[in-house]
């Protein structure tokens, strides 16, 4: 029994010191996970451009250049549906207006509140707010001067993880001298291949899946298409919640800007036919069954990453958490440690998958 409360004391010491760790040095631990995170998706870029005679320097630059335009191309494209959705404010408003007018006589009715006193209530209200407006813009001119020296950060890590990319692989050689370097190194190539495969094929779905948004969206006649797939794709990332909250941005708006309910009631079918072509074939076949968090854990590590590292931290903790999996199942003594972050079945590649491959290796024999 004794040793039984040891190993729960060291446990909980481990647990809390690693949050500490992470709370207190988020400001220089966020950019390199990101950086690390966007080096592994380069990483087949890199050596592609090496075997075609770049050299190191040139090929990590090239990487930062795709980086760069992509998120550049990302941005003015929202910029763009933004402006166009500015168009519709008005509308908005107005329905707006109604809404707040339908809920003060309810609770006239309800409550018997009045709704000049309901007014005077809310004026108070955007009074208090108005006098703390001073400290807000200051504090949002600070967050994005941080965000934008954050991007430069992460930036330039990359570049040296991408450029160094064999010296990070020779250090795990170095730390487990006393095994076979050729094991160390197939067990090193074998977790950073997984791991890319990983994220790329996370990257990828969100593209599949932003696309085939856009494209329903757009044929059921929802303005604004493409910004509201690109906000509703990139919420699929979070599992369970974010398929929920992803697809309800598109539906609210288009009750919000459009004269009839139907357009709502299509958006929602067409959200609901993609997600459901996403679990049961984009995802098993593009991102894979290697990783598969179990719902528990999914939910869990969202919690613990808003906590200690707010929205950085959902995002960045469910693929951390897929890439500790990885390296559990890969490593024999923390397998149980990957079992239990995993779904016990996994999700398979499906039949179709299964299919297609069994006939290339049919082909290739003859």
């Amino acid at each position: 029994m004794r040793e039984i409360f040891q190993r729960v004391n060291q446990y909980l010491f481990f647990f809390v010191l690693v949050s500490v760790v992470l709370y207190f040095g988020k400001t220089i631990l966020i950019p390199i996970i990101f950086a690390a995170l966007l080096a592994m998706l380069m990483a087949p870029v890199c050596r592609y451009l090496d075997k075609k005679g770049f050299k190191r320097a040139l090929s990590s630059l090239c990487c930062i250049l795709i980086i760069l335009f992509t998120f550049l191309g990302i941005l003015a494209t929202i910029g763009g549906q933004f402006a166009a959705f500015s168009k519709d404010v008005p509308k908005i408003k107005e329905k707006a207006t109604a809404f707040i007018k339908r809920g003060q006589d309810f609770i006239e009715q309800k409550l018997g509140v009045p709704p000049e006193q309901q007014k005077e209530v809310a004026k108070q209200q955007a009074q208090s707010m108005q006098q703390g407006g001073g400290a807000m813009v200051t504090k949002f001119l600070g967050g994005v001067t941080s965000t934008i020296a954050g991007i430069v950060l992460t930036l330039v890590y990359t570049f040296l993880m991408i450029y160094n990319k064999e010296h990070f692989e020779n250090f795990f050689v170095k730390l487990y001298k006393d095994k076979d370097e050729d094991e160390v190194r197939k067990l090193v190539s074998k977790i950073a291949s997984v791991a890319q495969k990983y994220l790329t094929g996370r990257a990828m779905s969100v593209l599949i899946i932003a696309t085939l948004y856009s494209i329903g969206l757009s044929i059921v006649g929802l303005k604004n298409a493409i910004l509201l797939a690109g906000v509703a794709a990139i919420l699929t990332v979070i599992p369970y919640v974010g398929t929920v909250l992803g697809g309800l941005f598109p539906v609210i708006t288009a009750l919000a800007t459009e004269s009839s309910a139907q357009t709502a009631l299509y958006a929602a079918l067409v959200l609901f036919i993609i997600q459901t072509l996403d679990n049961y074939f984009i995802e098993p076949n593009v991102v894979g069954g290697e990783v598969n968090l179990s719902a528990i854990v999914s939910i869990a590590t969202l919690i613990i990453g808003g906590i200690i590292w707010g929205v950085a931290g959902m995002i960045l903790f469910l693929p951390i958490t897929g890439i500790i999996k990885i390296i559990c199942d890969n490593v024999e003594p923390l397998q149980p440690i990957g079992f239990i972050l995993g779904e016990p079945g996994g999700k398979k590649p499906s039949k179709i998958k299964m299919w297609i491959q069994e006939k290339f290796a049919s082909k290739k024999k003859h």
